[in-house]
C-alpha cells in the first residue's frame, strides 16, 4: 500500500490531486438564492444542536414533574423557593413554572448567540461582498434576525413539547398537559426577543462592545436565580419578570403586548444604528 502511494504520488501534479477539478454547476440551486439561504446555511447548524439540547431538557423536566411533591416533602425551604421563583399555585405548577423560565434563559442565551452572528460575519469581512451588491443593510441584517426571532420560537416549542410529553406520559395525560407546558414555554418569546433586540442596540450603535450582550445575559440570568432575595428595583428591568407565571398563574396579554413593544422598538433603534456607522474595516 505504501509503495502504490509513492507511485501516484510521483504520477500527479504538484499541488493537485489525482482526479482534475470538476467545474462547479454554473447557476446555484434556488435554494441558495438571497441573503436568508445564506444565513440558513451559517446558523442551521446551531439551531439543530441547540433543538436537540432543548429536547433533551424539556424531557428533564416532565420526567421529575410528577415526583416534585416527594423531592420537596422533607425540605421546606426547597419548596418555598420554587413558589417564590413560580409563582404561587399547585407546587406542581410552580415547578413547571420555573423550569419554563429556565427554558426562556436558555433560549435568551441562543437569541444572544444568532443575533451576535452579524458581527462576526463583519468582522470577518463576510458582509462585505454581500451588501457590495443589491442587498441592503437591513435586509442583510434581517436574514440573520429571523433566526432570533424565530428560531427561539422552535426552540421553546420543542422544550415545552418534550416536557409535556414526559409528563403526560408519567401522569396518564398527555393531550392535557402537551398543550399546557408548550404554552407556557412559547410564554417566554416576548422576554426572550427582548434580549435579542438589546443585542441588536449594542450590535448598531456600539460594535465594538457588542461582547457586552452576554453580560446583559448574565446579569437576566443572575436576576432569575437569585430573584427572591434581589431588590425588587432590579428584578423589574429584567423583562423575564414581567411575564406572567405559567402554568398555574393568572394571564392577561397586557404584559406581552407591552414586551413586544419594546421588542419592536429597541429592534428598530438597532437597525437604525446599523444603517448610519461605518462597517469594521470602512
Amino acid at each position: 500500500m505504501t509503495g502504490a502511494a509513492y507511485v501516484l504520488v510521483a504520477r500527479r501534479d504538484l499541488g493537485a490531486g489525482l482526479l482534475p477539478a470538476r467545474p462547479g454547476p454554473a447557476e446555484g440551486a434556488a435554494a441558495l438564492n438571497g441573503p436568508f439561504a445564506l444565513a440558513w446555511r451559517l446558523q442551521r447548524g446551531a439551531l439543530y444542536s441547540w433543538a436537540a439540547g432543548f429536547a433533551v431538557a424539556g424531557a428533564l423536566y416532565g420526567s421529575v414533574g410528577n415526583s416534585i411533591s416527594g423531592i420537596v416533602e422533607d425540605n421546606a425551604q426547597l419548596g418555598d423557593m420554587v413558589r417564590r421563583m413560580g409563582g404561587p399555585g399547585a407546587l406542581t405548577d410552580s415547578f413547571f413554572a420555573t423550569a419554563m423560565g429556565l427554558l426562556g434563559m436558555l433560549a435568551a442565551a441562543y437569541a444572544v448567540q444568532s443575533t451576535l452572528r452579524l458581527r462576526s460575519e463583519e468582522t470577518g469581512r463576510l458582509a462585505e461582498p454581500l451588501l457590495a451588491n443589491a442587498v441592503g443593510r437591513v435586509r442583510w441584517a434581517c436574514s440573520h434576525l429571523v433566526f432570533p426571532a424565530l428560531g427561539t420560537l422552535v426552540l421553546l416549542a420543542v422544550g415545552g413539547l418534550s416536557a409535556g410529553l414526559a409528563y403526560g406520559a408519567t401522569i396518564g395525560d398527555i393531550s392535557g398537559q402537551l398543550p399546557t407546558l408548550t404554552g407556557a414555554a412559547l410564554a417566554q418569546a416576548p422576554a426572550v426577543w427582548v434580549t435579542a433586540a438589546l443585542t441588536l442596540v449594542l450590535f448598531g450603535w456600539l460594535p465594538e462592545a457588542s461582547a457586552a450582550a452576554w453580560g446583559v445575559f448574565a446579569a437576566l440570568l443572575l436576576c432569575g436565580q437569585l430573584g427572591p432575595v434581589l431588590p425588587q428595583l432590579m428584578l423589574d428591568l429584567s423583562p423575564f419578570t414581567h411575564l406572567p407565571k405559567a402554568p398555574g398563574g393568572p394571564q392577561t396579554a397586557a404584559p406581552y403586548v407591552w414586551l413586544v413593544l419594546v421588542a419592536a422598538v429597541a429592534a428598530a433603534v438597532g437597525l437604525t444604528g446599523f444603517r448610519r456607522r461605518d462597517l469594521a474595516g470602512d
